[in-house]
């Protein structure tokens, strides 16, 4: 499942609708992959989405560890992008002048 997942990321940079989400779903189960928690297969993509994202942006100081915990922390772009630059700074490992560069970057 994560490498449709991920194709589907990288062919939806700016999102997706209902209908390619439902078409998501219909190949993932012909690819026999139980779809029947697809709330759980949502946020697993919002996750995804978000990390590509931040990974797409390059900003400076930004690696995958660090990447890992905004995504943990935010799950979705969107909340990333409604968040402010205290909320990204409560994160240990994001310093505040990372936060301001990663707050500037989504929005």
């Amino acid at each position: 499942m994560d490498k449709h997942l991920d194709t589907f990321v990288a062919e939806h940079p700016e999102g997706w609708g209902h209908h390619a989400w439902l078409t998501l779903l219909a190949t993932l189960e012909q690819g026999g992959i139980d779809v029947s928690d697809a709330e759980a297969i949502g946020f697993e993509l919002e996750n995804r989405r978000l990390a590509a994202e931040l990974r797409r942006r390059e900003i400076a100081g930004l690696g995958p560890k660090r990447i890992e915990a905004l995504v943990e922390r935010f799950g979705t772009l969107w909340s990333l992008q409604h968040a402010d630059i205290d909320q990204l700074a409560e994160i240990k490992t994001v310093p505040a002048t990372l936060a301001e560069k990663v707050v500037a970057a989504v929005r």
